[in-house]
């Protein structure tokens, strides 16, 4: 919602992910909220301490989902249902809503929610982190078999 843990998490990742397998001149990632209530704010610190800790850097700054991004991305993740409704409710047809899934739609673990660590202590960051991981990991290895587009 804010753009603060979770979805700074899943963009750090991937970017640095991206990037170890040669990728980055082929994919563009950018994280949002759907609220502007952080709006230029860092990543939450114990977020950013968690990607740390698996050497994943950071320079996330919070921004909001703007109704150009649904024409921009080809693939728009929310992490919760809440985030996607609030998102659907930015398409304007068929085409746009194909872009738009859950995140955890490519979890091996199975589909879900990603729950929101910010009220929580440290291992739901480490929660957190793990699932962003292995999604990103097996989003990646999809895109690669051309089973998703960029």
């Amino acid at each position: 919602m804010g753009n603060i843990c979770r979805s700074p998490a899943a963009h750090a990742v991937a970017e640095y992910k991206i990037a170890e397998r040669g990728l980055d001149d082929r994919l563009t990632v950018d994280s949002s909220g759907t609220i502007a209530y952080h709006r230029g704010e860092p990543a939450d610190a114990r977020m950013s301490a968690e990607l740390a800790k698996h050497g994943i850097p950071s320079s996330h700054r919070s921004q909001q989902f703007r109704n150009s991004d649904v024409e921009e991305f080809d693939l728009i993740l929310a992490m919760d249902r809440r985030n996607y409704e609030d998102i659907r409710g930015l398409v304007r047809d068929e085409a746009e809503l194909d872009k738009l899934k859950m995140f955890r739609d490519f979890d091996p673990a199975g589909p879900g929610e990603v729950p929101d660590p910010y009220y929580g202590g440290r291992e739901g960051f480490a929660r957190v982190y793990e699932m962003v991981d292995r999604t990103v990991e097996e989003l990646l290895n999809r895109f690669e078999a051309g089973e998703v587009s960029s």
